[in-house]
Order: C-alpha cells, then sequence, then structure tokens
C-alpha cells in the first residue's frame, strides 16, 4: 500500500541490486500524481489523471486498466486476494480485481486519500467530505468519524487496531477500531503528510506550518523539526531509526530519532514526494523539479534521473530490489 505497509514506514527490507539503472518505461494518457503499490505477483498498480487505474507487470507490460469518471490522484491498496482498493476523484473508494469492477462506495466528495488495509481486510480511506471511513471488505461502510476539514492524509495502523491521520483542520487524530476518537494533536498549519509509526509506538508526520513532528504513545511531543517551509511530503523510517522527509524548502532532511539533523540534501524544487528507503539505506525520493533521487545513508547523492515532469509520486520497492515511480509526465519507470 501506500508508504509500504501499515505503519507507513517507507522502508522495505529489500536490497537494490549494485549500480541501478532505468529498466523501462510504461506510458499513461495523463500526468502521474498517485504512487505506485506492489502486488504479490509483483504486478505494479498506479493511478494516472486520465482517470485509470493500471496494472503493469514487473518487465513493463499492460497487465489491465480500469477506467473511473474522473483523476486517480490516489495511490492503490493491494489485498492478499489480489483486490485493489484505490480512490477516484468522482468520489468513489473502487474495489478491482482482474479488471473487473467488485464494489464502489460513494465517499460524498472527491479522494485524495490512500485507502489503508487492516489485518481483518478492513479498508480505512479519509474524504473530502471531512470523515474517515472504515469499509468492509464487501463494501459495507462500517462507520465514519468526522474531522473538521477535508483529508488528503492517509491512515497509519498502529499495532491495537488504532488509526492516526491528519486533516487540512491542522489536527492529528487518533481512532479506536471502531471509529471512536480516544485523542488528537494540533499543529499549527494542514496536516496533508501521512504519519509513519516507529517501533515503539512514536508517530512522525510533517504539517503546512513547516514542521515535523515526533508524537509519542502518549500524544506527547518529544520533538519537532524546523524544515523551513510546508511539508506534505510523508516520512520514511530508516531501520536504525533515522526520519527522512521531505520539505517545500527544496531540500530532503535526514533527522535522528532524537530531532538533531542528521543530513541535508538541496534539490532544484519544492519536495512533496515520499522518500522510500531500501534495506541498504538508499533514500529514494522525487522533487517538483522532475527528478528522481537516490542518496546514500550518509547523505552522499548517489545518481539522478529527470523525467519530464514534476515527481509527486512516491518511489516503491519491489521484491527484487526494483524501484517503480510516476511522473508528471504521465510516465511509469522502473529502475534496477
Amino acid at each position: 500500500m501506500f508508504r509500504h505497509d501499515a505503519f507507513h514506514s517507507g522502508a522495505n527490507p529489500v536490497a537494490p541490486p549494485a549500480g541501478s539503472r532505468l529498466q523501462w518505461i510504461f506510458e499513461t494518457g495523463g500526468q502521474i500524481w498517485s504512487s505506485p503499490a506492489i502486488g504479490l505477483d509483483g504486478t505494479i498498480y498506479i493511478g494516472s489523471l486520465d482517470h485509470k487505474l493500471y496494472a503493469v507487470s514487473s518487465s513493463g507490460k499492460l497487465a489491465w486498466s480500469f477506467e473511473t469518471l474522473a483523476y486517480v490522484f490516489s495511490s492503490p491498496a493491494v489485498a492478499g486476494d489480489g483486490t485493489v482498493y484505490f480512490g477516484s476523484v468522482d468520489g468513489h473508494l473502487y474495489a478491482v480485481r482482474s479488471g473487473q469492477l467488485k464494489w464502489a462506495v460513494p465517499l460524498q466528495n472527491c479522494a485524495f486519500s490512500s485507502p489503508a488495509l487492516g489485518r481483518d481486510g478492513t479498508v480505512y480511506v479519509g474524504s473530502n467530505a471531512w470523515q474517515l471511513l472504515a469499509i468492509s471488505p464487501a463494501g459495507e461502510i462500517l462507520w465514519h468519524f468526522a474531522t473538521k476539514g477535508p483529508i488528503s492524509s492517509t491512515p497509519a495502523i498502529l499495532r491495537n487496531g488504532y488509526l492516526l491521520i491528519g486533516s487540512d483542520d491542522a489536527w492529528l487524530y487518533a481512532v479506536r477500531p471502531d471509529g471512536a476518537g480516544v485523542g488528537a494533536f494540533e499543529a499549527r498549519g494542514p496536516v496533508r503528510s501521512s504519519p509513519a509509526v516507529g517501533r515503539d509506538g512514536t508517530a512522525y508526520f510533517g504539517s503546512d506550518d513547516g514542521e515535523v513532528y515526533a508524537i509519542d504513545a502518549a500524544g506527547r511531543v518529544r520533538w519537532s523539526f524546523n524544515a523551513n517551509a510546508a511539508v506534505q511530503s510523508s516520512p520514511a523510517i530508516a531501520p536504525d531509526g533515522t526520519v527522512v522527509v521531505g520539505s517545500a524548502d527544496h531540500h530532503v532532511y535526514a533527522i535522528l530519532p532524537d530531532g538533531r539533523l542528521r543530513w541535508m540534501v538541496k534539490t532544484a524544487a519544492p519536495v512533496a514526494s515520499s522518500p522510500a528507503i531500501a534495506a541498504d539505506g538508499t533514500v529514494y525520493v522525487g522533487s517538483d523539479d522532475g527528478t528522481v533521487w537516490a542518496i546514500g545513508p550518509n547523505g552522499d547523492v548517489r545518481w539522478t534521473y529527470k523525467t519530464g515532469g514534476t515527481v509527486f509520486s512516491s518511489p516503491a520497492i519491489g521484491f527484487d530490489g526494483s524501484m517503480y515511480v510516476g511522473s508528471a509526465d504521465g510516465r511509469l519507470y522502473a529502475f534496477r
């Protein structure tokens, strides 16, 4: 799913092969702002502004596509049985398997939030109708939790089933598996970043107020880091606890577990893409200047690749170490 797992760690236990290079390019009919998700068989799923969700084989061939009535900004989540869940700006959450519609649930407003899957198959997704919804694998709305603003953040799921999600109303909410709110933390700006949860239960997220926050399991601020501009990128957590995140100030930041700066890399434009971290510590991230970056665990730039459009999409790492990312030039890129 978006950010790899239910905790949104952005970390993958697979190391990339040495000497990564462009493997193939798959072209859609519109800009790509969605982030790829990878199925158990290696199929890559990604949405496009041409109103379609695409299923692409690991060799770069079209397996199938499914057309909605509007843009697909949402990043898909893939269940173990191959069902793909994703939202569309047409206001629906879709469940599609092998290119065939299983069901579509109206969300009352467009969906920028990406769905997250619980252990029991429950689908959790935010809506611009100011609510977080829980939907059964059969397409039944189980409950909804009201916020005070639209939701473009994606929920993270804790080990106890509790959910964390941000909202444009500047709050990060904690919600029980039955839909009851159990706590909230107020930032000083919209929370469009999706929270990532560390092994100790600490939640990391950014805000348009320019801060990256670390909130412990009791809802207390452990630290905040000033990233100088809006942080809509979602943090990734390396195995050693380092938090990596992009900022609209044109930088990618690596923050130590105690909140101190480890390193920063300057790009030529804002960084709204959310990083992915391979097992060897390599960080992959996109930039609004159209560049894909591969950064070593110590902040050394290993390689860059220039696409033809903004890279808002967040990279995903496959089982063989391949890395996939979309661009606003309408292409899905595969690096190995």
